[in-house]
């Protein structure tokens, strides 16, 4: 599975954001420890990751990472023994559950790796590569019950194109266990799709989602390995979206945008970065970066990227603004013929070539309502009114996320907004429902 193959190497650079404070020294060599490790220098990393505990005894990131090395090395042993006192170090450190998880697996102690899954599932339980694993696992170990219900948890979440092999296989290993297929779910009422120009409404409320967006930075990750620059770029978007002020979503949309020229709106994501953390490390890779990028646009003068215009603007030939809007329409009608994950991916495919298309994170908000995937399709939704604040349509599909969420009170206020709208996308039987839907919710 790439996305698990992958993880088990991962970087702690999140962790920076959120873990207990280290010793200033035993920062810098945690991050002298993360430099090596991109770079594929295993015995110079270890030995950093090794002087950062001796500095901070017990330092969670470190022992994730020189878990990472010696699992990279083949001392899968050592691996589990490093990845398991990170987990006792922060019981909520999510990758160093993960990583216990898959490196136990691969070891065929599907014991631990069952244990290990089932924690990082309840961490983080938007992540579908988790629930892969722990499937996996309790398959092995013979428990069919749990095993049914990690796959089906698993399928549910998976949406990724290039994952769809792994739900492939989690189908036949339902079928062997003699498991009922999954039911086609049904779509909450979605709001129209229409575009609209009219009087702008108050902000909506934002949330947050941090699962949303880890998984996120990790489909970028792994896009940017692959040379995927413009599809990377839309996945570090989303994330930044998706939980407003990650700094490594920005940092990291900041790279993909400077890989594809667009210095001006790179330099904006970099400072913007730099401003939401006091990370000494983070900010001076940002002002490296930003001196570069400067640099980049002195010598190409004026020209769009230069300009800082945004994704889907500037170089982006018609033609692929006309792919955009085949894709936006094509995944509209299959929202019509409630096939919801395949106008999901159509409707990324949209965004993914013209990402300020407003109507296509609509649309795919109510492709994720379809598919029961609520807090997503709320991040949708709020982006969409961000790209376009005068339309209705985004304020009574994040209001049906709000409730299907519990959100009870931040629902019936965008009822109640969408209900006195008169934007010219407004429906008059939605009005009627959303006054209806308020009143309930008193």
């Amino acid at each position: 599975m790439v996305v698990l193959r992958r993880l088990v190497i991962a970087l702690s650079t999140a962790t920076l954001l959120g873990a207990a404070e280290p010793s200033a020294a035993a920062r810098a060599a945690f991050l002298r420890g993360e430099a090596a490790l991109t770079r594929g220098r295993w015995d110079e990393a270890a030995a950093a990751y090794r002087e950062a505990l001796s500095a901070t005894p017990g330092y969670a990131s470190a022992l994730n990472g020189l878990g990472s090395v010696l699992f990279r090395k083949g001392q899968v042993k050592e691996a589990l023994t490093s990845f398991r006192e990170a987990t006792q170090a922060d019981p909520d450190y999510k990758m160093a559950w993960f990583n216990l998880g898959y490196a136990a697996r691969k070891s065929g102690d599907m014991a631990t790796a069952a244990q290990a899954y089932e924690r990082y599932t309840q961490l983080e339980p938007g992540d579908a590569d988790g629930y892969y694993g722990l499937g996996e696992s309790y398959r092995q170990l013979g428990r069919k019950p749990e095993a049914v219900a990690a796959y089906q948890a698993y399928i549910t979440r998976e949406h990724r194109k290039g994952e769809q092999v792994w739900v492939r296989k989690a189908t036949e290993h339902l079928k062997a266990l003699g498991a009922e297929p999954l039911p086609t779910p049904v779509v909450v009422e979605a709001a129209t799709l229409a575009v609209a120009a009219a009087p702008a409404d108050s902000e909506a409320p934002r949330t947050s989602n941090p699962a949303l967006a880890a998984a996120r930075i990790r489909d970028g990750d792994a896009l940017m390995k692959e040379r995927r620059y413009r599809e990377a770029a839309f996945a570090f978007l989303d994330a930044s979206h998706a939980d407003v002020g990650h700094v490594e979503a920005l940092f990291k949309l900041g790279n993909a945008l400077a890989v594809l020229g667009y210095y001006g709106q790179a330099v904006a994501q970099w400072e913007r970065a730099t401003e939401l953390t006091q990370d000494a490390a983070i900010r001076q890779s940002a002002k490296e970066n930003i001196d570069r990028a400067r640099a980049k646009q002195a010598q190409l003068g004026a020209s769009p990227q230069a300009a800082g215009l945004a994704p889907g603007s500037g170089p982006v030939a018609d033609t692929t603004r006309a792919q955009a809007r085949r894709a936006y329409e094509q995944g509209v009608q299959r929202i019509a013929a409630q096939d919801f994950s395949g106008a999901l991916a159509s409707l990324s495919q949209a965004i993914q070539q013209e990402p300020m298309l407003a109507v296509a994170y609509v649309a795919r908000g109510s492709a994720n309502i379809g598919l029961r995937r609520y807090a997503e399709a709320a991040s949708d939704y709020q982006y969409a009114l961000e790209l376009e604040p005068a339309t209705a349509s985004p304020l009574y599909g994040l209001a049906e996320s709000f409730r299907a969420m519990g959100r009870t009170l931040e629902a019936r206020d965008l009822y109640e907004r969408y209900a006195a709208s008169s934007a010219a996308d407004v429906r008059p039987q939605l009005q009627e429902e959303s006054r209806q839907k308020s009143a309930r919710l008193r």
